[in-house]
């Protein structure tokens, strides 16, 4: 007659391992009714469902945009560059120190959309 397994909890199976005097073949046999093979999927899964378990893996990579891969660096020598990608640009001023200044420039913008007519001393040291 053959000897029938019995079922452990999973509590009980701890406290079993924790016990120095118990024989590696009744852990075995303890261990017996565990079920331990695979099923595995019998056809590939959708690309959404890919995708979600990569998301639930942590795997996931976002969609690239401009805020998640473009940042600015100051080199030590002052120089400022804006990086995106894998394209690095020199970032430089676009107004001459000479030249007017911005809120200058904004307040002939706004007289020129109004209709006025803007002073003739505008240069374009821009």
């Amino acid at each position: 007659m053959k000897k029938k397994n019995k079922t452990y909890t999973v509590t009980q199976l701890n406290k079993m391992m924790m016990h120095d005097d118990l024989s590696l073949w009744e852990i075995i046999e303890a261990c017996a009714f565990i079920d331990i093979c695979y099923y595995g999927p019998t056809e590939n899964p959708s690309k959404e469902q890919e995708d979600e378990w990569c998301r639930m893996r942590g795997e996931y990579e976002p969609e690239p945009t401009l805020e998640n891969t473009s940042f600015y660096v100051t080199e030590p020598d002052g120089t400022k560059y804006f990086y995106c990608g894998n394209t690095r640009t020199k970032v430089t001023e676009f107004f001459s120190p000479n030249g007017q200044t911005l809120d200058k420039v904004i307040e002939n913008l706004v007289r020129f959309a109004a209709g006025n007519t803007v002073s003739a001393n505008i240069s374009m040291n821009c």
